[in-house]
């Protein structure tokens, strides 16, 4: 490893290594190749410390993804600027707080957004620079053009593994978002982990649905290809647009939400359409049932879809892949066991620990389950963020201090098998508590969701919490008129046999689950059991009889 940790050097390498390979492909028209975006990146560098910012001064990033936002977010990470990314699909109300909370020094961001800043003056009190992005309007600051320094290369200072590159705010799915810190060493940590197992390799083509994921392909050398669609809002993707990008720029791998490659592996089975050369395809942020992994081998027998486990606070953590999930994992999905995400990358330290609602300060505070039980898993290692962002209580409760480093309680239910994977049984606050005890959601749901006609299950609990009821909301393919009184008698039978028989004895078709704005597949799970408390019959919202096992 460089003694130099700042990312800025990382993308100088591959500029030296490989200057004319193309870096960024837009699909829809401009592209940079390594020695461009190193050269842009340097004058931004340059051009920002002209302007006043300096080491460690926070900056909102707030426009969409272009060959300038990309050159921009390593010009201020080369000077030594925090960036902040927060995801507008969060609402207008969370951003405003986000940035409130955070406080940047500066803001780079389009004109709209300077509009709101006008009116809405307390989130932006602290930015002191305000810089456009694109067309300004009537406001006066310099544009991200205007800031643009000499065409001469820029020297990065020396950073340390533990010096902060940036913030990313959590999608909120479960919560208020939260600011999460991450180093330069993190970023090496995930720019590099993964590699031997998911084919990320330099010189590669990849597919890129995920904006900061780009910052990763550049700095292992990969091209990343960016389709014609708006990043922020996948539900929404045109699986053509998806498709052109691969075909036309030879794309080998590449990186999506399940949104996006379902409705691309759907459109390819329809028209017949082949992928020979897609290979690699990585996915994640949600339990990847098998139709996901079928569709891309339907599409390309050769092909693997991988899967990785993690989150904002630690993003790579463990993997599984299409051989494994087809041939050894998935039937045991069926028989209620959970979600399996493979075996932990190396490096990345997992514990099992009793499930409480209590802050755990230190390793000494930690209770271990043995293997096969469930528990909440913590992790630790190279790729988990120390801290929030200005959150002491969340920090409180989430961070854990032993061996010489933070570790993250992860909030997610877990069990380990005895060949040392990982079985993910749903978030602890999704966890129904029950008169006869606590019923984890997503083993319960994976008895049900491959059943043909059924696109995906949420288990919701109604009532106070120590009574919920368990009641099995049903997504359908042909939607909520495919419901029938025959079909909702094979749906309650399917779990005759299974650890969680007797569980679900209630179930309600819904017209569409709500999702995450980010990656539109976090199921919203406390707006599912409002729906349900509201639509339930009587019966439902009166009757405790269901009982756990075991």
């Amino acid at each position: 490893m460089a003694d130099n940790y700042n990312v800025g050097v990382m993308l100088k390498a591959r500029a030296a290594e490989h200057p004319d390979r193309p870096a960024l492909i837009f699909a829809a028209g401009p592209q940079a190749s390594f020695a461009e975006l190193d050269r842009l990146s340097d004058r931004f560098a340059a051009g920002f410390t002209a302007k006043g910012l300096a080491r460690e001064d926070r900056v909102l990033f707030l426009f969409k993804p272009s060959i300038d936002f990309y050159a921009a977010l390593f010009g201020a990470i080369k000077m030594g600027a925090i960036p902040v990314l927060v995801d507008p699909g969060m609402g207008i109300k969370n951003v405003l707080k986000c940035i409130e909370e955070i406080a940047p020094k500066a803001m780079i961001a389009l004109s709209a957004v300077h509009a709101v800043a006008t009116f809405a003056r307390a989130p932006f009190k602290s930015t002191n620079l305000r810089i456009t992005a694109g067309r300004r309007w009537f406001w006066g600051g310099p544009t991200l053009e205007q800031c643009l320094g000499p065409d001469e290369p820029y020297t990065i200072p020396n950073f340390a593994a533990a010096d902060e590159v940036g913030i990313v705010f959590t999608s909120g799915s479960t919560g208020l978002p939260k600011g999460v810190s991450y180093t330069h060493g993190i970023f090496h940590g995930v720019a590099t982990l993964a590699d031997a197992r998911i084919g990320r390799e330099a010189g590669r083509t990849y597919l890129e649905c995920f904006a900061a994921y780009v910052l990763f392909d550049v700095a292992q050398g990969m091209t990343s290809v960016v389709p014609d669609i708006d990043l922020s809002k996948p539900a929404k993707a045109d699986p053509v647009k998806v498709l052109d990008a691969i075909q036309r720029f030879g794309c080998t791998g590449g990186f999506a939400s399940p949104a996006i490659l379902r409705s691309l592996f759907r459109h390819c089975a329809t028209t017949g359409t082949e992928l020979p050369n897609f290979s690699h395809v990585l996915t994640g942020v949600a339990p990847i049932p098998a139709d996901m992994h079928r569709g891309l081998r339907a599409a390309n027998p050769s092909a693997t879809l991988h899967v990785v486990y993690g989150a904002t606070e630690g993003m790579t953590v463990a993997h599984t892949n299409t051989a494994m999930v087809l041939d050894h994992t998935w039937e045991r999905t069926g028989k209620g066991d959970g979600n399996c995400v493979g075996t932990p990358f190396p490096t990345i330290d997992t514990r099992i620990i009793a499930i409480t609602d209590d802050a755990l300060p230190t390793l000494a505070d930690v209770v271990e389950v043995p293997d096969g039980e469930m528990g909440e898993l913590l992790i630790g290692g190279p790729v988990v963020s120390p801290e929030y962002k200005d959150r002491p209580k969340a920090n409180a409760l989430s961070k854990v201090a032993g061996e010489g480093r933070i570790w993250h309680r992860t909030g997610d239910i877990f069990w380990r098998d005895e060949d040392g994977r990982l079985w993910f049984c749903g978030r602890m606050s999704h966890r129904l508590r029950t008169a006869n005890g606590m019923v984890p959601a997503v083993p319960v749901e994976g008895i049900y969701n491959d059943m043909t006609g059924v696109r995906r299950t949420a288990l919701v609990g109604l009532g106070e919490s120590g009574n919920e009821r368990p009641v099995l909301l049903v997504e359908l393919d042909g939607g909520v008129d495919a419901w029938n009184a025959e079909f909702e008698k094979r749906l309650l039978a399917r779990a005759t046999g299974s650890l969680w028989e007797g569980i679900v004895q209630a179930a309600m078709p819904h017209p569409g689950f709500p999702v995450d704005a980010r990656h539109n597949s976090k199921i919203r799970r406390n707006d599912l059991k409002v729906w349900a408390q509201a639509n339930a019959p009587q019966t439902l919202l009166t009757d405790s009889s269901a009982t756990p096992a075991g």
